[in-house]
Formats: structure tokens, C-alpha cells, sequence
């Protein structure tokens, strides 16, 4: 029995060994992939920046140039409506790189009107049909949980509109006492979860890991996707109940 047991424990440590090695490898793999996305994230904004805004600015300065050294009050003024129409495609196209990088109202307005706003810009630009429903998410949640959900119902949306061919999403998220729940169900093309690992996924989990949160994936081929997650808020429950007592004490 003595030996019978220890084989078995034997072959439980080099399963775990096994399993620990596996999670390790994944690990640095995701590490190196989310390391290349940031680099072609970069390289993406550098080329909109001198493309864009670099040409745009470039054109600006030759006609403010050539106003200068108009001589018929008509030429002056062509050129300064030139130089008013470039200065506004100018502003425009600074303000569409800033929302891509992190839309301001996430921070002035809240969760739920940027939610909303990603809403109509997906649907304008794509013609997904993005429906969101929220329950209690307009209220105080700190500023990761907030980003998380955000970056994440942005990319799942986005993988519906570019992978699924989806024709709707349906956003969730609810707010409890201890925690937020959020769900991004599209009605795509689905996929097999046991093969298919793309880096906006793993970027996914990997944010709510970091906030001590649980993610799941729900697929099948032809039967659409359903993105899941679930955030821990405990110290702001915490708080909260720190205030009841204290109120209520007082």
C-alpha cells in the first residue's frame, strides 16, 4: 500500500508540475503577445499622427505662408478660410485619437454615458446593432473596474463586428452590493474555445485577473459568443457598510 500510494502521489506532483509549467508557458506567451500589441498600437498612432494631423498641420503653415504673402485682400481671405477648414479637420481628427485612446467622458461623465456613446460610434461606423443595459452601473465604482469594462465590452464589440459578422450585441452590466457583473452576447458566427485564442480575448481576461475578477467565454460555432465577467468591489462595500453602521450608531 506504502509504495501503491506513493506512485500515486508521484504521478499528482508531475501532473501539477505539468500544469504548472503549461500555466507558466501561456503566461509568457500572453506576456509577449500583449508586449507586440502595445508596439503595433504605437506604431499605429505614430503613422495617424504624421499622416493626419503631421499633413494637416504641414498644409496649414503653407497657407498661412501664402497669406502672408498675398498682396489682393481676396487671396488673404481664401487662404484664411483654408487655413480655418484644415485647423478644424485638424482638431477633429486630435479629438478621434484621443477618444480612441480613452474617451474623456469616462472620466468626466462616468461608465454609463461612455457606454453609450461607444453604442451609437459602433453602430455609425459599423452598423453593429450594440443595445446596452445597465442596472445600478451609473454609481461609485473606481476608476480600474470602470476601465476594465469599458476596454473590454470595446473589444469584444469590435471582435463581433470583425470576426463574427454579428448583427447584434446586447451589453450588461449590473451593479451589486460587493461586486459588477458585465456580459457582451453577439449573435455572430461563434467559434470553438478550445483552438481559437485571439490577443483582444486574453487581453480581456488579463485585465479582470488583475482586478481579482473571474472571465469566462461561451462559444460554439454558428451559435454566436457570450463574453462574461465578474469584479470584486469589496472595499467600497466596505465603506459603505462602515457609513450604514456608523449613521446608524449616530
Amino acid at each position: 500500500m506504502t509504495i501503491g500510494f506513493t506512485l500515486r502521489l508521484g504521478r499528482e506532483l508531475e501532473r501539477r508540475l505539468s500544469e504548472h509549467l503549461r500555466a507558466r508557458s501561456d503566461l509568457q506567451e500572453l506576456s509577449a503577445r500583449l508586449l507586440r500589441a502595445q508596439e503595433n498600437e504605437r506604431r499605429s498612432l505614430v503613422r495617424e499622427l504624421h499622416d493626419e494631423v503631421g499633413q494637416s498641420l504641414s498644409a496649414i503653415l503653407m497657407e498661412a505662408e501664402g497669406a502672408e504673402c498675398a498682396e489682393d485682400p481676396a487671396q488673404v481671405r481664401e487662404h484664411v478660410a483654408s487655413i480655418r477648414r484644415l485647423a478644424e479637420k485638424t482638431v477633429a481628427e486630435v479629438r478621434d485619437l484621443a477618444l480612441l485612446l480613452r474617451p474623456s467622458m469616462l472620466d468626466d461623465l462616468g461608465l454609463v454615458p461612455a457606454l453609450n456613446w461607444h453604442a451609437r460610434e459602433m453602430t455609425k461606423g459599423t452598423g453593429l446593432n450594440v443595445l446596452n443595459r445597465t442596472e445600478g452601473a451609473d454609481g461609485d465604482l473606481p476608476a480600474e473596474h470602470k476601465t476594465c469594462i469599458y476596454r473590454s465590452v470595446q473589444e469584444a464589440a469590435s471582435n463581433s463586428a470583425l470576426h463574427a459578422s454579428a448583427r447584434t450585441v446586447e451589453v450588461v452590466v449590473r451593479r451589486e452590493v460587493d461586486r459588477v457583473l458585465f456580459t457582451v452576447q453577439d449573435d455572430g458566427a461563434g467559434f470553438d474555445t478550445r483552438y481559437v485564442r485571439r490577443l483582444g480575448l486574453l487581453g480581456m481576461e488579463e485585465r479582470v485577473r488583475r482586478l481579482g475578477g473571474r472571465f469566462t467565454i461561451e462559444s460554439r460555432p454558428g451559435r454566436g459568443t457570450l463574453v462574461a465577467a465578474e469584479l470584486p468591489i469589496v472595499e467600497l462595500a466596505r465603506k459603505n457598510g462602515h457609513e450604514a453602521n456608523s449613521n446608524s450608531a449616530g
